[in-house]
């Protein structure tokens, strides 16, 4: 692996890495324009190559596989010319800033006849894993319904001049950076999306250059589910940060914290055979009977996500088989995002994804 951008989100991976057996994937060369971010990393790593310009990395003929770790505006360019150098490619979420870039990348990896995966790394979650296994178990029957909120107060997590506040270098604000993990789920669990309607907001300094810090979405999908959805950037306080919630005709799916046991999520299902507590009627048997969902963890080495999906990612490029979250796959979910974009700019008019 050839680790390109040693910032933020490169501490994770690193943490996978360093958990995984060397002879499933093993970094062997980092980059970054910071000298000194990459020599930090490649030093942590046992790197063999430490660079400064991601060219040097994606010509080593060492390097079987690229993990891109670098600000949005910059994962189409690097993700093409590492497929075109025969490199198997692993990229950071969001794809890239426009549906243009996202087919380019696509098309590149298939022209490349290489692997392409975009680090939808919720879905490697074994909790998550476990939804998604018991929604396709048609146990809850028909989903006819979700709802999903991503929320943070970025001014808490990340300096003023960082580049997630700027429009033009991460390719918008709350939506692209933050929504795009529900919104990757809800197609996971639910289906692909027809069409969104959507109003945006832009804050206050820092954010500029069209980064939205307030979203509100209504989709549906090509099932006839319809869904709402919510997500902030400059939440004050907020009793969690992301959620969503599944109704079917036989059943329900939560994901909501634990009053009293902080702001991490827990997975709750309800079934029409799931007993609610015998003292439970009208009101509030409605809003009891919910049991823990089982995690699914076949075929991942543990419970933490990201190294889950580099294991899974280096599994296909072996097998030469289609990633879970495969760029091609992920051309829907960037599609409601940039739908919702789309939405917004025309004051909320719904918009239907095959336009996009």
């Amino acid at each position: 692996m050839g680790l390109i951008g040693c910032g933020n989100i490169s501490n994770a991976h690193a943490r996978a890495y360093k958990a995984l057996a060397s002879d499933v994937a093993r970094v062997v060369a980092t980059a970054d324009v910071s000298a000194e971010l990459a020599q930090r990393r490649g030093l942590e790593l046992e790197a063999e190559q430490i660079a400064t310009d991601y060219r040097a990395v994606i010509e080593n003929p060492r390097v079987d596989a690229v993990d891109i770790c670098l600000p949005h505006y910059l994962h189409a360019e690097v993700a093409i010319a590492a497929a075109k150098a025969g490199k198997h490619v692993l990229v950071e979420k969001p794809m890239a800033c426009s549906m243009a870039e996202c087919k380019a990348m696509v098309a590149a990896a298939a022209e490349a006849g290489v692997t392409f995966m975009v680090a939808q790394v919720q879905r490697y979650l074994p909790s998550y894993r476990g939804v998604h296994r018991l929604v396709a178990s048609g146990e809850l029957g028909p989903i006819r319904a979700v709802r999903f909120d991503a929320m943070q107060n970025l001014h808490e997590i990340l300096p003023p001049h960082h580049w997630l506040f700027d429009g033009k270098l991460a390719g918008g604000g709350i939506v692209i950076s933050v929504s795009v993990h529900k919104i990757d789920l809800m197609r996971y669990f639910v289906g692909d999306i027809r069409r969104v309607a959507a109003f945006c907001r832009e804050g206050s300094p820092p954010y500029k250059n069209g980064a939205e810090d307030y979203a509100s979405a209504i989709v549906e999908f090509e099932n006839g589910a319809v869904g709402e959805h919510f997500a902030t950037y400059s939440g004050f306080r907020m009793p969690y940060s992301e959620m969503f919630m599944l109704f079917g005709d036989d059943g329900a799916v939560h994901a909501l914290p634990e009053p009293g046991k902080g702001g991490g999520p827990a997975f709750y299902v309800s079934r029409q055979h799931d007993n609610a507590p015998s003292d439970a009627k009208g009101w509030g048997r409605v809003h009891t009977g919910f049991i823990p969902v089982e995690p699914d963890r076949r075929d991942l080495p543990g419970d933490d996500a990201f190294t889950n999906q580099i294991f899974h990612f280096a599994t296909c490029c072996r097998r030469g088989e289609e990633p879970l979250s495969s760029g091609r796959n992920n051309l829907g979910t960037m599609a409601a995002i940039f739908g919702i974009y789309e939405s917004a700019r025309r004051g909320g008019v719904p918009v239907d994804l095959a336009e996009i």
